[in-house]
């Protein structure tokens, strides 16, 4: 068992976003490509309100 460990720096452009924050994440070492970009769009979306509204 691969108990090591990555850590990713998820952030933010403030030229894009408006505001700059980055948050520290740890994944297992062996994490895909794909796996660690989920990982970043879900964090990066942690930081954003959104909705929606029902247009009729």
């Amino acid at each position: 068992m691969n108990d090591e460990k990555i850590k990713i720096d998820v952030w933010s452009s403030p030229q894009l976003a408006g505001v700059e924050w980055h948050d520290i994440v740890e994944m297992p070492a062996d994490s895909t490509d794909e796996e660690i970009e989920s990982v970043a769009k879900e964090v990066a979306h942690q930081h954003f309100e959104w909705g929606y509204d029902i247009v009729k």
